[in-house]
């Protein structure tokens, strides 16, 4: 049924002509903007605003002159939407709300989460989705192929990264595709363990964080991951992984004995993930139309250039999402991958625009100090960075790194990871490292910032701990 020794899952659409795809694309594209335009109605409204209409919208080069949507402006309209009574995603439905099948929403990790309702063609198995393309592509450049068993370790909730991300996998699931898919829950370390040893499963999927603590959890049980599971794939996603964190790909393969491969989603994006080369995000093209703009200036940038990301569904979809600002940050690269795919790639994504702090007239980027949390032996890799007022009211940085528990001279340990992060962020700090296990990962994502700097940010602060009181892992 499946020929195992292909290279790619669909070559016809996996390696079309540059040529090819552009003309695809902007069919595509012109589609998106007709129904966005005539079928919702916040598109309408921002078109109207500016006068523009959607025959304006020919080729590629004149997605340009749609505005950009980010983040602030979904939740604008979700409050919006509640406060007159209707349901969050009333003004971006592009079909009868009674169409909808699911519901599902962002994470809701840096605000309000975005709410994504799905039709049926969309979300089931008549649906491109989870007729298993989009997630096979994928899972067949990762290496696997039928008799393939994966763990999707995900908390099954209503998020997409979670509930959402399990329902796409059942897509590459099933008699018509090839993966044998296990629903699991990060609430049942020990039982999945277990279970991943009983079925031989061969792959997980995970958030980074989780990935780095599995091993952990069965060496309390006796178990060592390497001797004792069948897993040679790890595919991580839900917050920065291996293609752009320093030296996390050659731990979790250290860990495991296995080949750690990365995922970038976001809204619109969709899932991008790595090949076996491993040089770069794989774009769906013929359903995801790519751009890369400035932060700043929000113009258009070539590619090989860091920016923004800003994404657009192509085609007819029940929500349009026309240039969506992603606030990721990310370079396109169109050159052909060693691979033969030929669609564009989106390059590791390190974090966020909206992420710098920016303090005492300095911008600091988090995943300078994750470079050495990660990099510097002695440290687990966990870290937070604590925005607070001193007593003159004045911001205060404060940052804390793990340090394994091997490390015997804690105070020389101290002044060496103060050193480095000071070298490297030039800015003031105080700098702490405390035992292992103090700081933890979170299971969606991990907290890396802190700002206490505000009464209501505090307050949100405490709420959020008192949640995360509870163990996640176990």
């Amino acid at each position: 049924m499946y020929d195992t020794s292909q290279k790619y899952w669909d070559p016809r659409n996996e390696c079309m002509s540059p040529g090819e795809l552009g003309i695809l694309q902007e069919r595509r594209l012109r589609q998106a903007v007709k129904q966005a335009y005539h079928q919702t109605i916040f598109y309408r409204r921002v078109f109207d605003e500016i006068g523009l209409k959607p025959e304006d919208i020919v080729t590629l080069e004149d997605a340009g002159k749609i505005p950009l949507i980010d983040k602030y402006i979904l939740r604008d309209l979700t409050t919006k939407a509640l406060e007159e009574g209707n349901r969050p995603f009333f003004e971006l439905a592009a079909v009868p709300e009674k169409e909808f099948i699911t519901i599902h929403t962002t994470s809701g990790t840096t605000g309000v989460p975005y709410t994504e309702p799905y039709t049926e063609p969309e979300f089931t198995i008549r649906g491109f989705i989870a007729s298993g393309d989009f997630s096979a592509r994928g899972y067949w450049a990762f290496g696997l192929r039928p008799g393939d068993i994966m763990a999707h370790l995900w908390n099954l909730g209503g998020a997409m990264v979670g509930g959402g991300n399990h329902i796409l996998g059942k897509g590459a699931c099933g008699p018509e595709l090839f993966l044998t898919l296990i629903p699991g829950h990060v609430g049942r370390t020990e039982e999945i363990l277990k279970l991943l040893k009983a079925v031989k499963a061969t792959a997980i999927i995970s958030t980074p964080s989780y990935s780095q603590y599995l091993p952990e959890a069965a060496a309390k049980m006796g178990m060592d991951v390497k001797r004792d599971l069948s897993i040679r794939v790890i595919v991580c996603a839900g917050e920065p992984g291996p293609a752009s964190v320093p030296g996390l790909r050659d731990k979790l393969e250290g860990l495991w004995g296995a080949k750690a491969f990365d995922a970038y989603g976001a809204p619109g994006v969709m899932l991008a993930p790595e090949c076996e080369e491993r040089c770069g995000f794989h774009t769906t093209g013929e359903n995801v139309y790519i751009q890369i703009v400035d932060p700043e200036t929000k113009k258009e940038l070539p590619p090989g250039e860091m920016g923004s990301i800003v994404a657009t569904k192509l085609g007819n979809n029940s929500v349009p999402f026309l240039r969506f600002n992603t606030e990721d940050r990310g370079a396109l690269i169109m050159d052909p991958c060693p691979c033969g795919r030929t669609h564009p790639r989106i390059s590791s994504v390190p974090g966020r625009w909206d992420d710098v702090i920016k303090v005492k007239g300095f911008r600091l980027y988090p995943d300078t100090v994750e470079k050495v949390a990660k990099e510097t032996p002695g440290c687990t890799g966990q870290f937070v960075i604590i925005l607070e007022k001193d007593d003159q009211g004045k911001d205060n940085v404060r940052i804390q790194i793990e340090h394994e528990e091997r490390i015997d001279d804690v105070t020389a340990f101290q002044k060496k990871i103060a050193r480095l992060i000071t070298t490297l962020i030039t800015l003031k700090a105080d700098v702490d490292v405390v035992p292992k296990g103090t700081i933890g990962g979170y299971v969606m994502k991990s907290q890396r910032v802190v700002d206490l700097r505000t009464e209501e940010a505090r307050r949100k602060f405490e709420e959020g701990r008192k949640l995360r009181s509870a163990k996640y892992f176990d």
